[in-house]
């Protein structure tokens, strides 16, 4: 499927920013940050319409939700638990699982954590992932779960950057298409800080240098 196929995403301007000062934001991460790009409520509110499209489109069939940790895991909790109230009428399992995939873009994608690849084979399977930039790791992601023999797959991702992709994405149901900045937050981390976020922030230029990692 193609981006945009199943849904419909909320589209955030290029020039659209919150001040810091309007929300209650850790003091440890306040000069690290510029602005609030999408708070905490509206992310929620998209997080439970996304839900509710999922199952209007694919249906009551069982399926599986896969979890790409660390970033998603905020994202996942969400979706999986508004998918359980949507689904409440369905008939079938929703089951849950995880896996780590590698970030080092000068070695193959591997997948680790998953319980058992071959509880995946011939299974309806919804990835979720925290954010789309080069398409890297989705897209090798779906190769890969194509290969262990899924009978559907689809994604849901949080947020869809504007910018070039390098590999070819499917992206079914997006929450957010955002501008091509620097942002972290509800998940998303830059060297293993700002998960702990509740909104998505831009990152300042002295905190991308602050907390770069230098060897």
């Amino acid at each position: 499927m193609n981006k945009g196929s199943c849904s419909s995403s909320i589209s955030i301007p290029d020039n659209v920013e919150f001040k810091l000062e309007s929300f209650v934001l850790p003091q440890c991460y306040l000069g690290d940050l510029k602005s609030v790009m999408i708070p905490k409520g509206l992310i929620c509110d998209r997080v439970k319409c996304l839900a509710r499209e999922i199952v209007q489109v694919i249906g009551d069939q069982p399926l599986v939700m896969l979890c790409v940790l660390k970033g998603s895991y905020r994202f996942f909790t969400e979706l999986v638990e508004e998918m359980i109230s949507a689904r409440a009428s369905c008939s079938h399992l929703l089951e849950v699982d995880f896996s780590y995939t590698n970030s080092d873009r000068s070695e193959a994608l591997e997948m680790i954590g998953l319980s058992n690849e071959k509880d995946l084979e011939n299974k309806n399977v919804v990835v979720v992932e925290d954010i789309v930039d080069s398409g890297r790791t989705i897209s090798q992601l779906l190769n890969r779960l194509e290969q262990m023999g899924v009978k559907q797959m689809w994604t849901a991702i949080l947020l869809s950057k504007r910018c070039e992709r390098e590999h070819k994405v499917q992206e079914d149901f997006i929450a957010f298409d955002i501008p091509d900045k620097f942002i972290v937050g509800f998940g998303l981390d830059y060297n293993q800080k700002f998960r702990d976020l509740s909104h998505i922030c831009v990152m300042s230029e002295a905190g991308i240098e602050k907390h770069k990692i230098t060897e």
